[in-house]
């Protein structure tokens, strides 16, 4: 069985986006450029490619009504009392991905990253 080119399988992962965004009623948006590559962005799911087509990361656009159950489980026994009001799945070449996960509560806005059983705050508001 021969084996796929890189830019033979970003081609493939292209059509596919295209072919399934079709059958999902909108299209998906490509962005080319020569120097830097391609970002394809299909419905949640945004991927980016560089110049050589090959895979540099995929970010996964989560809203509240379909966050992963594992993260939610994760973020509520470490950080009781927030809220959750979406999230980012983050994929990279070698890396396990990443949660950056946004939640409130009355007093307070954070952004958590969450990478297997590690988090860390990013961000943390107080509301005025």
């Amino acid at each position: 069985m021969k084996k796929l080119s890189i830019s033979a399988v970003a081609f493939l992962f292209i059509l596919f986006s295209a072919v399934t965004s079709f059958a999902k009623g909108y299209p998906a948006e490509k962005f080319t450029t020569p120097d830097q590559g391609t970002i394809v962005k299909d419905g949640d799911i945004t991927t980016a490619y560089n110049k050589h087509g090959r895979w540099v990361y995929t970010i996964e656009h989560y809203s509240t009504d379909n966050l992963p159950q594992n993260i939610v489980d994760f973020v509520t026994d470490n950080y009781g009392g927030y809220d959750i009001a979406g999230m980012e799945k983050v994929e990279q070449p070698g890396s396990d991905p990443v949660f950056i996960v946004h939640m409130q509560d009355y007093t307070s806005i954070k952004t958590v990253q969450v990478c297997g059983d590690d988090s860390i705050i990013t961000e943390d508001y107080i509301k005025g």
